[in-house]
This record gives structure tokens, sequence and C-alpha cells, in this order.
């Protein structure tokens, strides 16, 4: 029986308790691809190779959307993806930084463009 809910607690099935978390810490909030093979991809590196064979397995070469786990406090988060977002980083750099989903970046970004009153913000290199 899976301790985690939704798509999680479907890979805890596969692969444990243990990798599970290791992954979502590592890739939580963002799309992760199942490779067709396991030695030297991504998901071998993170989880081992016996642990992606296993993924391969059980959901095929495909694109799974991670859930986000939560490991720092939400104020320290959102203050260091604000500021990462000001310095012109990606979406998906911000998530993987700050262990976030996705989607909270974005509306993170969408806050910061309405602050501005203008629809792109500035990157560092546009204020010479």
């Amino acid at each position: 029986m899976s301790r985690l809910p939704g798509i999680a607690g479907e890979i805890e099935a596969v692969i444990g308790l243990e990798r599970t978390m290791l992954l979502l810490r590592r890739r939580g909030g963002t799309e992760i691809n199942i490779p067709v093979r396991a030695r030297g991809s991504m998901l071998a590196e993170i989880i081992g190779v016996d642990g992606a064979e296993a993924m391969i397995r059980a959901f095929g070469s495909a694109k799974i959307m991670l859930p986000c786990g939560h490991l720092r406090g939400t104020k320290a988060r959102r203050a260091e993806a604000k500021k990462m977002l000001r310095a012109g980083a990606s979406i998906s750099q911000v998530a993987l930084a700050c262990d976030m989903h996705s989607r909270t970046v974005s509306n993170y970004r969408a806050q910061l463009e309405a602050e501005a009153g203008r629809r792109q913000l500035d990157l560092p290199f546009d204020n010479d």
C-alpha cells in the first residue's frame, strides 16, 4: 500500500518510498521523461538503473508530471523563486531549484509582471 497520493503513489508502488522521495526532491513539480533505455538517462542518475528500468516496465516511455515535494518552508521558497525570476531564470530552473510546481512559478511570474505593469520581465542584461 502506498503512502503517497496520485502519480507519486503509483511511482512508489513501482520503485519504493525512498527512491520516490529522492525523485520528488530532485524533480518534483516538473515534467520528467521516462526514457526508452535506462542506462545513461537522467532518471537513472537519480534513482539508479534498476529503478529507472522498473519505471520503464511500469509506465513505458512517457512524460510524467511529478507533484511537488514540499521540503522547505513556503515563504522562503516563494521569496527565492521571485528573486530568481527577477534575475531571468526560466520557469523550469526556478521550479527545480525552489522545489515548486512549474504552474506555481508561472503564477509568480505573472504576479511580478503585473506588479511591474508590463507583460515581460526585464532580464539582467537589459538594464545597461
